[in-house]
This record gives structure tokens, C-alpha cells and sequence, in this order.
């Protein structure tokens, strides 16, 4: 698949969901999408390498949770390879995004995405989500795609949802009763998401401290 051709599945994509880019982003994404396929190479950053695959499963799922983000700092928990981070970081520069991961390797990545692509609004960070401090990085969103099981990120995450955050986890398959695990005190929202070009089920938890 050439390059027109990705770059028109890309913009077939982000119409359907009704989210609209300019060119200057749309080019931005598909650099990253370059960055990403060149590193992914030599350093095994995502299983994914097909490039049309990538355009839908990484940056068109990615920003299929755009509509709901509603804070101006935004953290990306186990971002890995910046997703969904970065695509939402490029489409949303007002935005200041906070991408923590525990693997070296991926967030040097990130830091030659930040230098590569002139990402000023994004912040990696390598560590723990345990072992960081919600005081020294402070987010009113906090975005996770298919990491950990509700209970477990609610878990991880409490220090910043203590403060106000909310979670908005990603999911393809999704039990009633991971819904039901999550401790009292949370209200938690389902929403089933339209993905372009992916046939597996996706959705959306959107999970808040009780007021």
C-alpha cells in the first residue's frame, strides 16, 4: 500500500467517525505512522506492521475516543508506542499529554516522536504508574488502551482519580462482570464505539469517583 493510498484510508476513516482534520494533521499522523513502522524494525514496538492495518488499528481506533475527552491534561497509562497518546495529541494540540511507560526502549521512541514530529504537548515519562506521583503530573483524563482488567487500572490509578480524574479505558471484549469488580465508590459507563475498518467489537468505560 502506497502512501496516497494510506493517506486516503486515513481520511476515509476519520469522516466516517465524523472527526475532522486538517491536512497539516493528517500529514502529521502519517508520519508518526513512518516513525513507527521504521523503529518498529529493529525494536519490536508494536505486532501490528502492516501499514494499512496501522492506519486502522492505531491511529483510527485511536482517535475514536476524541469526542469524549474532556480535559485540557490528558495521561496516557502504559502508552507503549504512543497510542493512544500521540494520535490524540496531534489532533488535539491545545492538549498537554503525559505518556508513562515502564519500557525504555518505547519511550525513547516517544522522545524522538516528540523531536521528530515537533510535539511540543507531549510529555513521556518512563516509569511505573505506581511509582509516580499524581502531584507532580496531574491529568483530568486519564486514557489506557487494553492494559489491565477495570479493577486492576482503577487500582493503579487511584491516586488521580482521588483527585478528580477520569479513566477512559479502551476495550475490545468487555464481561459484565469486570464492570461489576470495580470497587464501590466509581461510577462506571459503557459506551459501544464505531471503529472504520475494524470488525471486532470496541468500546469505551468511562470510569469517575462518586461525587
Amino acid at each position: 500500500m502506497n502512501d496516497l493510498q494510506l493517506r486516503e484510508r486515513l481520511e476515509r476513516g476519520i469522516a466516517a467517525m465524523g472527526v475532522g482534520l486538517s491536512p497539516e494533521k493528517v500529514e502529521a499522523l502519517l508520519a508518526y505512522l513512518a516513525l513507527l513502522a521504521r523503529w518498529n524494525r529493529a525494536y519490536n514496538l508494536t505486532a501490528v506492521d502492516e501499514p494499512g492495518e496501522m492506519v486502522d488499528r492505531h491511529l483510527i481506533d485511536s482517535l475514536s475516543i476524541l469526542p469524549w475527552l474532556k480535559g485540557n491534561r490528558v495521561l496516557d497509562a502504559g502508552t507503549g508506542a504512543g497510542l493512544p497518546g500521540v494520535p490524540l495529541a496531534i489532533a488535539c494540540p491545545d492538549r498537554h499529554f503525559i505518556l508513562v511507560d515502564s519500557n525504555g526502549k518505547k519511550v525513547r521512541f516517544l522522545r524522538q516522536v516528540r523531536r521528530d514530529l515537533r510535539l511540543a504537548n507531549i510529555e513521556p515519562v518512563h516509569g511505573r504508574l505506581e511509582m509516580i506521583n499524581p502531584g507532580e503530573y496531574p491529568a483530568d483524563d486519564l486514557v489506557a488502551r487494553a492494559l489491565a482488567p477495570l479493577p486492576r487500572l482503577v487500582g493503579q490509578l487511584e491516586g488521580w482519580l482521588a483527585r478528580g480524574a477520569r479513566l477512559l479505558a479502551m476495550k475490545a471484549r468487555l464481561e459484565h462482570s469486570e464492570c461489576e469488580s470495580v470497587p464501590s465508590g466509581y461510577n462506571v459507563d459503557r459506551i459501544e464505539l464505531e471503529v472504520p475498518g475494524i470488525a471486532a467489537r470496541r468500546c469505551l468505560v468511562i470510569v469517575s469517583r462518586h461525587e
